[in-house]
């Protein structure tokens, strides 16, 4: 009876590992190497939804061009995504109504 107990107890914390600590890790993995990309004259989305172009970057800050001569300073955290450089306006306007088509669909 205690060795079942015992291996019962060691398969559920190998679930709570497989299900829990793996993604975690593989997601801030991701998070690093997109970090990396980040540089001066790189495209990126905020947390807020908000596009704009790196001008400039300090430890723990960078500032983005939102619009002609239009620049914030934010926190390097609200850096959702860096998108490709070759990304374009139109590239841009294709995938919000991709992300908002999908959103649609899974309100129903």
């Amino acid at each position: 009876m205690k060795l079942g107990n015992i291996l019962l107890i060691v398969v559920i914390l190998g679930v709570f590992y497989a299900l829990m600590i793996l993604p975690q890790r593989r997601q801030q993995k991701n998070r690093a190497n997109m970090m990396k990309q980040l540089q001066p004259g790189s495209r990126v989305v905020t947390s807020a939804g908000i596009y704009g172009e790196v001008t400039a970057m300090g430890d723990s800050t960078l500032h983005v061009e939102i619009a002609p001569d239009t620049v914030v300073e934010m926190d390097l955290r609200a850096v959702t995504r860096v998108l490709p450089q070759e990304t374009s306006d139109e590239d841009i306007d294709s995938a919000t109504e991709d992300s908002s088509t999908e959103e649609g669909r899974s309100l129903h």
